[in-house]
C-alpha cells in the first residue's frame, strides 16, 4: 500500500479540517450502507422477489460479518500505512456497493454485502486511530467529533436522502451513488492525505502479548461500556415506532419526532467537539446521566407528548456526543500497541450491542410493551456507567507516571474534570 502521497509528520497545531472532513464523509457512507436495506425494504423485496424479512437479514449479516472479521483483520493490517488501509477499505466497499446495485439475484446481493461488511469493519477499526494520528493532543476531542459527525449525518440526512433517491430512480441507484462517492473518497484519501504507521516497539516489547500491555484492561473495560450502551440504545430504538404510538403520537407526526431526535444527535456531536478536550470525565458522566434520565422518563406512564419529545431530544444529544467522547478517551488511554484493539475492539463490541439490544428488547415485551424496553435500557445505562467509571479509574491507577495519560489528569486539556 505504498504511494507517493505525503509522508507522515508530527501533528500540526492547526486543525486538519480538510482531512477530517474526508474521513467524516467516509464514516457517513459506511454507516449509511449498513442500514440502507431498512430504508429500501419494499423496493428491494419486490425487485428481488424475496420477503421483507430477508431484506432485513442483510443488515444482520452485515453486523455479524463485522463482528467476526474486524479484530483479526485489524491485527493483520496493524503494521501497514493507516492511510492506505482506510483508502483501500473504502475502494473495496465502493465496489461491493456497486455490485449490490447491479446484480439481479438476492444471493449475489448477500455475497456483495459480505464483502462490503468486511471492508466496513476494516475501515472502522482504523479510521479513528488514523484520525488521532493527524491531531495534536489539544485538538483530539474536537477532531474525532468532526469525524464522528458523519455517523450522525448518516442517520439524520443521508439515509432519508437515499430513500428518496430510491423512490425517484429505483433502489439500485442508491447503492450505485453510495459506491461512487466511496470510490472518489478512496482516491482522495490515498492521493492527498499523509501516511501514518504504528510506532514500532523495541523487539522484546514487540513480542509481548497485547493483554499484558498496561493499557489493555482500561481499553477493554471502556469498550465493554460502549457495547452495553449500544445494547441499551438499540433495544429501545428498535421499538421506537410502537413506543410513539403507545404514547399517543399520531403516525403522521412520527417522522417529525424522529427528525428531532436525529437533529439532536448532530447537536450532540457539536457538543462533544466543544467539551471533549476540556472536560472529558465530567462530560462522560453527564452524558451517561442524560441517557439514563431519558430512558427513565420514557418508561414512566402518562408523560404526554411534550415530555416524550424532550426525552427523545435528550437521548439524541447524549447518543450523538458519547461516541466521539469515548473515542477521544480511548485514543488518549491506549498505547501504540493497544490502539488497533481500541479501534477494532470497540467496533466489535458496539456491533455486538447492536445485535443483542433488539433481542433483549423483544424478551421483555418488544412492540407490545415498549415502556418495559425503555426500563431495560435505563438499567443497562447504569451498568455502562459503572463500567466506564471503572475503566477510567483503572487508566488512572495503572502503573504509569502521573500525567502520562494525557487528558485524564489535567482538567482543561484532558480527562480530568
Amino acid at each position: 500500500m505504498h504511494t507517493a502521497a505525503p509522508s507522515a509528520s508530527p501533528p500540526s497545531d492547526r486543525l486538519p479540517l480538510r482531512a477530517l472532513l474526508l474521513l467524516a464523509v467516509g464514516v457517513l457512507v459506511t454507516v449509511t450502507a449498513e442500514a440502507l436495506p431498512a430504508g429500501l425494504m419494499p423496493e428491494m423485496a419486490a425487485d428481488l422477489s424475496v420477503s421483507p424479512e430477508q431484506i432485513g437479514a442483510l443488515i444482520s449479516i452485515w453486523a455479524a460479518t463485522v463482528i467476526l472479521t474486524s479484530l483479526p483483520l485489524s491485527t493483520a493490517l496493524a503494521r501497514l500505512d493507516r492511510r492506505g488501509v482506510v483508502g483501500v477499505a473504502l475502494a473495496v466497499f465502493a465496489v461491493a456497493n456497486m455490485v449490490s446495485g447491479l446484480v439481479p439475484d438476492y444471493s449475489l446481493v448477500i455475497v456483495a454485502r459480505l464483502v462490503g461488511a468486511v471492508a466496513h469493519g476494516v475501515f472502522w477499526s482504523v479510521v479513528m486511530v488514523y484520525a488521532s494520528s493527524l491531531l495534536a493532543p489539544a485538538h483530539l476531542g474536537r477532531g474525532l467529533a468532526i469525524v464522528s459527525a458523519g455517523g450522525s449525518a448518516a442517520s439524520a440526512a443521508a439515509l432519508p436522502a437515499a430513500t428518496l433517491l430510491a423512490q425517484m430512480f429505483g433502489w439500485r441507484s442508491a447503492f450505485l451513488v453510495l459506491g461512487a462517492v466511496a470510490l472518489v473518497l478512496s482516491i482522495l484519501i490515498i492521493g492527498t492525505m499523509p501516511a501514518s504507521h504504528a510506532v514500532r516497539e523495541a523487539r522484546g516489547r514487540g513480542r509481548r502479548r497485547i493483554w499484558r500491555d498496561r493499557t489493555f484492561l482500561p481499553v477493554l473495560v471502556l469498550g465493554l461500556s460502549m457495547g452495553v450502551l449500544a445494547a441499551a440504545q438499540y433495544a429501545s430504538f428498535t421499538y421506537i415506532r410502537p413506543y410513539l404510538a403507545a404514547a399517543g403520537i399520531a403516525a403522521e407526526w412520527a417522522p417529525a419526532v424522529l427528525l428531532s431526535y436525529g437533529v439532536a444527535g448532530l447537536g450532540g456531536v457539536v457538543l462533544a467537539a466543544l467539551i471533549a478536550d476540556r472536560f472529558p470525565r465530567a462530560s462522560l458522566a453527564a452524558l451517561l446521566a442524560g441517557f439514563g434520565a431519558a430512558f427513565a422518563v420514557l418508561c414512566l406512564p402518562g408523560g404526554g407528548t411534550p415530555v416524550v419529545i424532550a426525552a427523545l431530544i435528550l437521548w439524541g444529544v447524549s447518543n450523538g456526543a458519547v461516541f466521539p467522547l469515548v473515542q477521544t478517551i480511548l485514543m488518549r488511554v491506549a498505547s501504540e500497541r493497544t490502539k488497533p484493539f481500541a479501534g477494532a475492539g470497540v467496533v466489535v463490541l458496539f456491533n455486538m450491542g447492536i445485535a443483542v439490544g433488539p433481542v433483549a428488547g423483544a424478551l421483555v415485551g418488544g412492540a407490545d410493551a415498549p415502556s418495559g424496553v425503555t426500563a431495560l435500557s435505563a438499567g443497562a445505562v447504569v451498568i455502562a456507567g459503572v463500567l466506564a467509571a471503572v475503566g477510567v479509574v483503572i487508566a488512572l491507577r495503572r502503573d504509569r507516571p502521573v500525567g502520562s495519560v494525557p487528558g485524564l489528569r489535567r482538567e482543561k486539556t484532558s480527562l480530568s474534570a
